[in-house]
């Protein structure tokens, strides 16, 4: 019977985890923070509980009670919160199983079990037949690797249900750290979603605006994957723009030669002011602000731009105005990857430019990666380090009741503000999206040969800690050896920009552009009418005056709408990136849309979503037309 019972729920689950659960045996696997896989062999045996329901002690520690562990756990379900309304249980061990029974019955409720110890499934799965909510999506479980990832596709589409967490007493008594780990696992997951989503509903119309406004200028570039594998055998450092990186600049002067130095665009003011010349300057940010970082630069540095990057940067009189463009994500691009002679290349992106920064120097194929003014904290009470250009615009703000030491107060408390430990055991303030960057970096350590010199700042967990002494030569010959193989490799990069042969083709990037606003102004026509349909299919839901004949042909006609609407795959791609807020109003659940008579009225919700959807992609074909039309007009 347990192994049928077993059989049965194994099958119901997705062969990666069932094979997972499969293979424990009599042990226990847990994943640290490093997502190393530590198995440890131990020994247990069910204990038959008063009630004859099978218990379970492990040292010392009574996963369930040893008298009535079903009792036990129908108390708890009914302690933990219920309405009626949609909700997530997101539960950090769950033992044998015991409430899961419990917490099924209720309606409208996502279990969510997250198991570090696959040990406890295959034991639950012998006592209970839970197959049937497997299947339905309503029990998930998630164990072994990648847990975080497992986390996140499984709460798409729910992104607007209450989550309770409930920790399981018995397993958080036996082991408090792996436990509180899934909980911090869990965590970091949703403020990360929140922080991505938000950005995304922020930025989406300014990305679509710079991909389009930046085609003519990008059309010049070279692709970046001309430098994959360039500065092999050499070293670079990465210059983020954090609190201490004025502190590293005598260190950047004294071993300058031997470095290729790679700068974020926020750091070049500073660097500059001391007279440090990068080689390359990263650019990745949409906001009109960043193309300060650039104006008035006269120096040689290659710039590396991102194509959502602002497109006032590359409209500079004076700046950086040649260099390497990057992919991107955005279907936008593909009108100017169609031109290329091969690929541009993709550069991982961690939320931020030095994430992009230290990636590329990697993809460059360094022997050594170095990180400097990556603080990832607000080192000595400073949001920016002195000198950026976020700084100097206050010179011309700064009045009798806003001073320079009022902005850095409101940068400081702008997120709630979070502790975090230094190289030294020192502490530091830090905030949330910080911290994101932080967890980037710690948990690509491993694949990337990053050492981190930055003077001051939060401890990277896995990336060595180090000084430029210790990491750069001070003998003569060995200097003079190094300086000429950075040399030659910044010849190598300076000389690709010098083809003659452009890669990517004017004219061919030209009709790529006409026939996509041709396109546009076909597939207009039929958004309109989806609009104008779904408006009135609205309207009779919404005043309850719904005519069965005409409200018939109406859902027909949207029908065959929808159905010509969804077979212009190409530019709904590319038009998704200006309504990305609507999108996943309709698949993730982000109803701030929806009224609340539209959220308690089923039918009128389903409505409103495809009224918004037209509305959306309505807007969105107008306003891609007109930007790629004026594009067009520059590139002629």
């Amino acid at each position: 019977m347990k192994d049928s019972l077993l059989e049965k729920n194994l099958a119901a689950l997705p062969s990666r985890l069932a094979e997972v659960i499969q293979n424990t045996v009599n042990s226990i696997g847990t994943t640290d923070s490093n997502s190393q896989n530590i198995e440890t062999k131990i020994s247990y045996e069910l204990i038959k509980s008063k009630t004859g329901d099978p218990t379970l002690e492990l040292d010392g520690v009574w996963i369930h009670s040893r008298f009535d562990p079903k009792k036990e756990a129908e108390r708890f379900a009914t302690e933990l919160p219920h309405d009626g309304s949609e909700r997530i249980y997101l539960l950090f061990g769950a033992g044998l199983g015991y409430i899961l029974p419990f917490l099924i019955e209720k309606e409208k409720v996502t279990i969510i079990w997250m198991e570090p110890f696959p040990f406890f499934v295959q034991e639950a799965f012998k006592i209970f037949d839970f197959s049937k909510p497997l299947l339905d999506g309503k029990l998930i479980l998630i164990s072994g690797e990648g847990m975080e990832d497992q986390l996140s596709e499984a709460v798409k589409g729910k992104g607007t249900y209450p989550i309770s967490f409930v920790p399981h007493r018995g397993s958080w008594q036996w082991k408090e750290t792996e436990y509180q780990r899934l909980k911090y696992t869990a965590e970091q997951m949703f403020h990360k979603k929140d922080v991505n989503l938000a950005t995304l509903t922020r930025f989406e119309k300014i990305w679509a605006k710079n991909i389009c406004y930046n085609l003519p200028e990008l059309s010049q570039f070279h692709p970046v994957s001309d430098l994959f594998g360039i500065a092999n055998g050499i070293s670079i450092v990465v210059a983020g723009a954090g609190p201490s990186l004025s502190e590293s600049v005598p260190d950047l002067i004294k071993y300058r030669n031997q470095f290729l130095l790679l700068a974020v665009d926020t750091a070049l003011p500073i660097l500059s002011s001391f007279g440090v010349e990068p080689d390359l300057i990263f650019s990745v940010d949409p906001q009109a602000l960043n193309s300060q970082y650039l104006e008035d630069y006269s120096g040689d540095a290659i710039l590396i731009f991102d194509p959502t990057s602002t497109y006032l940067s590359l409209r500079l009189e004076k700046g950086p105005n040649k260099g390497f463009v990057t992919s991107s994500p955005f279907p936008l691009i593909r009108l100017l990857e169609r031109t290329g002679l091969s690929e541009i290349g993709s550069v991982p992106f961690g939320g931020s430019v030095s994430t992009n920064a230290a990636s590329l120097a990697t993809l460059m194929g360094a022997k050594s990666v170095f990180l400097v003014g990556q603080d990832l904290s607000f080192t000595k009470g400073l949001a920016h380090s002195k000198g950026a250009v976020l700084e100097e615009r206050l010179n011309y703000l700064e009045s009798r009741k806003f001073r320079r030491e009022k902005h850095n107060y409101k940068q400081l408390f702008a997120l709630p503000q979070k502790k975090v430990i230094g190289n030294l055991d020192e502490t530091y303030i830090t905030n949330e999206k910080m911290l994101i960057f932080k967890k980037w970096f710690e948990d690509h350590a491993k694949e990337n040969p990053w050492t981190n010199l930055t003077k001051f700042g939060a401890k990277l967990e896995g990336i060595p800690h180090s000084d430029f002494a210790k990491e750069f030569a001070s003998d003569v010959s060995e200097v003079k050896n190094q300086t000429n193989s950075v040399n030659s490799i910044r010849n190598q990069i300076r000389s690709l920009l010098k083809k003659e042969k452009s890669f990517f083709d004017q004219k061919q990037l030209v009709s790529e552009i006409k026939s996509t606003t041709e396109a546009l102004s076909e597939f207009v026509a039929t958004v309109k009418r989806g609009l104008a349909v779904s408006q009135r299919i609205y309207n009779q839901i919404q005043r309850n005056q719904i005519n069965p004949k005409t409200f018939s042909e109406d859902i027909k006609q949207m029908d065959a709408i929808d159905e010509q609407v969804s077979g212009k795959k190409g530019l709904n791609e590319i038009l998704s990136l200006g309504i990305q807020r609507i999108i996943l109003t309709i698949t993730e659940g982000y109803d701030d849309h929806l009224s609340l008579e539209e959220k308690e009225n089923t039918q009128l919700g389903v409505a409103k979503k495809s009224l918004l959807l037209y509305e959306g992609l309505y807007t969105s074909v107008r306003s891609t037309k007109r930007m790629l039309t004026k594009s067009l007009y520059r590139l002629l």
